[in-house]
């Protein structure tokens, strides 16, 4: 049976439930069940934000079992397949979810909490936020994905569709590049530039190794 979950995390405004929809939809596209879950409450005071993404399928010639395909729409603890976190400290917070077989990619771009812009806490350093995570799993990707969109299309419109074609390159989801594409054309505006930024999304991860930091865009 197919099974592959993805747990998105990110802070508001940041395109983690975009992200999550367009892999749930793009999945649907696909002919895979999908189910999932959102966090979005504190999505407008800087809280965190996720999106479980939770594929199930039958192999080809394998029966329909109901009770296989009734699962919950949150990902359990060690559970994900894939964590794309749009932020560095969020990946760290749901470290919990991973587990050594687990990828990770991460978007190199800190966001400051107010708490510590007032001084009342601080931020930790990054390198210990990824070592951390490099010891569940060694399968980590980071990228500062703000930047390469910044520089290659003048805009941060397309953080969402590169972090797809990283994914897609560096993980095992069941999806097809079609359906992705197919599905971004009918959900974001712009296609020409969303296709280019998940063609090199691709790119960025079949040529990066694993656990280097962020490429120069």
């Amino acid at each position: 049976m197919i099974r592959y979950d993805i747990l998105i995390c990110g802070i508001g405004g940041q395109g983690a439930i975009s992200l999550g929809t367009i892999l749930k939809l793009a999945a649907i596209h696909e002919g895979l069940t999908v189910v999932g879950a959102e966090r979005r409450g504190g999505a407008q005071r800087e809280g965190v934000v996720t999106s479980n993404v939770r594929y199930l399928g039958l192999e080809e010639g394998e029966p329909f079992d109901e009770r296989k395909m009734a699962v919950s729409g949150l990902i359990p603890a060690a559970g994900a397949d894939m964590m794309i976190s749009m932020e560095p400290l969020e990946a760290l917070r749901h470290v919990r979810y991973l587990n050594e077989n687990s990828t990770v990619i991460i978007n190199d771009f800190p966001l400051i909490p107010v708490s510590v812009r007032i001084g009342d806490s601080s931020y930790p350093d990054r390198e210990e936020i990824y070592s951390r995570i490099r010891q569940v799993t060694r399968h980590v990707h980071i990228h500062n994905i703000e930047e390469i969109s910044k520089s290659r299309f003048n805009s941060l419109k397309q953080v969402n569709t590169l972090s797809l074609g990283i994914a897609y390159a560096v993980g095992n989801m069941p999806l097809s590049g079609e359906s992705i594409l197919a599905t971004v054309k009918d959900q974001f505006p712009d296609f020409g530039k969303n296709k280019a930024a998940f063609s090199l999304g691709i790119e960025i991860g079949n040529s990066a190794a694993e656990g280097n930091a962020a490429p120069t865009p």
